[in-house]
């Protein structure tokens, strides 16, 4: 690996352990009590055990979404691998700014199992799209949902955020979808007004729908392409419910009583929705405050600190631990 990209990696890996750590930190100071300890020494491994049992049941489907995916190219992409891209790409969204690290070493791996570049960002991009696609379309409900049942300022105000965003980039894509040329003259002859990590934003998010137009364009004219398709649309679906079920799980696993499973999967898709235009890399810390934020309506706050981190281990840590794992093979 080049050695200048080597040092960037290490001081994203860093900025983002470091602003994880302190709101740990932190987050415990305020919320560990006497109440804490006891629930901890009651918790059984059984708990764990299954927490990665549906860790793992998600990552097998991500993989089998990324292989039917590349079947709509009639490429024959085998489970195990499509896991390792999925992983490796989990690990370098973790050290990188706006999570955007891993699409790049995705398409250098494939490119090693002879998938050209531009078929790789293809299906990685549809990739995101079956992901996210479905997050973004429950967020508007998920966001009436909870700003009629908050009075908390930190959460309205992540609220008000995420329609600010969710505006933007519908408003965005359809100009896009209907002006694609014109949308990247616009975009370049404002490009030296721009921040640059709101330039960076924008040439993303239109290239994404740009890619998008291209792809579904090509899946829906090839009858084997619209048949693997509608399976990865089903898979991603499944691979979407299992994920999220990550959080209630754990919140029920520490021995909250009554947990509403579809209220606290509700407050991870908002989390989905909103970290993924975190700077930080990884959205190192402000995914942990954001979730304790959220959290805090449906978790008690002597568990609040403890239920952060073991949300965010199986839902972020344990990918990126695996992705850093790999990547070391790889590159």
């Amino acid at each position: 690996m080049d050695p200048v990209l080597q040092r960037r990696i290490r001081r994203g890996a860093r900025i983002s352990a470091t602003f994880t750590v302190l709101v740990l930190l932190a987050l415990l100071l305020f919320t560990v009590e006497k109440q804490t300890f006891q629930v901890l020494r009651q918790l059984k491994p059984s708990v764990i055990i299954g927490l990665f049992f549906v860790w793992g049941l998600f990552v097998l489907l991500d993989g089998w979404r990324l292989r039917l995916i590349a079947q709509t190219g009639r490429e024959n992409l085998s489970l195990r691998r499509a896991v390792e891209v999925i992983l490796v790409g989990y690990f370098f969204a973790a050290v990188t700014p706006f999570q955007t690290g891993g699409f790049p070493f995705q398409i250098i791996i494939l490119r090693k199992d002879r998938i050209g570049p531009g078929r790789a960002m293809a299906y990685l991009a549809l990739r995101g799209i079956l992901i996210y696609g479905f997050v973004y379309l429950l967020t508007p409900f998920m966001v009436l949902r909870f700003s009629q049942s908050t009075e908390s300022g930190i959460v309205r105000l992540m609220l008000h955020y995420l329609i600010l965003v969710v505006l933007v980039i519908a408003l965005l894509g359809a100009f896009v979808v209907v002006r694609p040329a014109r949308s990247e003259r616009l975009l370049e002859r404002f490009r030296h007004r721009l921040p640059a990590f709101l330039y960076r934003a924008l040439r993303f998010v239109i290239s994404e729908v740009e890619e998008f137009r291209l792809i579904f364009g090509n899946v829906l004219r090839d009858p084997h392409g619209r048949k693997y398709f509608l399976y990865a649309t089903v898979v991603s679906v499944a691979a979407l419910v299992v994920y999220l079920s990550l959080a209630p799980l754990a919140l029920y696993g520490l021995g909250v009583e009554s947990v509403n499973f579809l209220t606290v999967m509700g407050i991870q898709v908002l989390l989905m929705a909103l970290l993924l235009y975190i700077p930080t890399p990884g959205a190192g810390g402000v995914a942990e405050m954001g979730g304790a934020a959220l959290f805090a309506l449906v978790c008690p706050k002597y568990l609040l600190g403890v239920y952060v981190i073991l949300w965010r281990f199986f839902t972020f840590y344990l990918l990126a631990i695996a992705g850093g794992i790999l990547a070391l093979k790889e590159f």
